[in-house]
């Protein structure tokens, strides 16, 4: 089979399969429907996940092999400052105080295991012997973007929470730590990414995150400014002429009979 169609029907088709599953399995009310599209969702995501032993000799198999590696730790980093930010004060979904340190263990474990991935030998390498390359663009994005999400959800937390001092001291703490990471790693070589390397890709990140945030507030205020000229234009509301006698009446009448008592 020609190694475009081998990528195409084992690569890019399950990964279509992937967001049209999870369309599927939110049908509500639940139903065959919903299931099938968790079934699909789930053989898409497998197909992806095996995507280096099915197409090895496909690049897109390193999208796949990076997947696999990266899907533990980012799974328990998730869930820990989710614990953490719904473990205080909350108007919904209130997890109980506990859940607070049990979320900062996540965090802290889901950071070791990745610090273990840069500096040992299990960081995400090809069968060539090469570094995935989509990690080194992975993991700089990750350290900088839980520095930034984490020091902003803090500073909200004191600025516009309500009895949030402590979540917020768990975020910062997640704040450094993130920073001290990408500090080491900017300075450390590791077993199979060098730190002038890894340096490179850091900066390269931060122009990609510059990027993003310019990008999304030009985006945003295009929305406004398009919303704004086209309230602009439109005409004044006409005024309404004032009730008559007899629409008056009607209206006394018609209170009169529903709101007046036996007395």
């Amino acid at each position: 089979m020609d190694e475009i169609l081998e990528a195409a029907l084992l690569f890019w088709l399950p990964l279509a399969l992937i967001p049209l599953g999870l369309w599927f399995s939110q049908i509500k009310p639940p139903s065959i429907g919903a299931k099938i599209g968790t079934f699909v969702s789930l053989i898409g995501l497998g197909l992806v996940l095996a995507s280096p032993w099915t197409v090895p000799e496909s690049p897109s198999s390193a999208v796949g092999h990076l997947l696999g590696f990266i899907a533990g730790p980012t799974i328990m980093i998730l869930i820990g400052l989710f614990k953490i930010a719904y473990s205080g004060n909350v108007p919904v979904g209130r997890l109980p105080s506990s859940d607070r340190n049990f979320g900062a263990l996540l965090f802290l474990l889901g950071i070791i295991w990745f610090s273990l991935m840069h500096w040992w030998d299990i960081t995400p390498t090809m069968s060539s012997g090469e570094v995935n390359p989509y990690w080194l663009i992975f993991l700089p994005n990750l350290l900088l973007s839980l520095s930034s999400i984490s020091m902003a959800g803090g500073l909200a937390m004191l600025a516009f929470g309500d009895s949030r001092r402590k979540e917020s001291r768990y975020l910062f703490a997640m704040s450094v730590s993130s920073f001290l990471f990408l500090i080491c790693a900017m300075n450390l070589d590791s077993s199979n990414v060098s730190a002038d390397e890894f340096r490179e890709y850091v900066w390269l990140s931060i122009a990609d995150l510059i990027g993003i945030a310019i990008g999304s507030i030009l985006a945003i205020l295009s929305f406004a400014l398009v919303i704004f000229v086209y309230e602009k234009s439109l005409p004044k509301p006409e005024s309404i002429s004032p009730p008559t006698k007899d629409e008056l009446s009607t209206v006394s009448e018609v209170v009169k009979q529903n709101i007046g008592g036996e007395e």
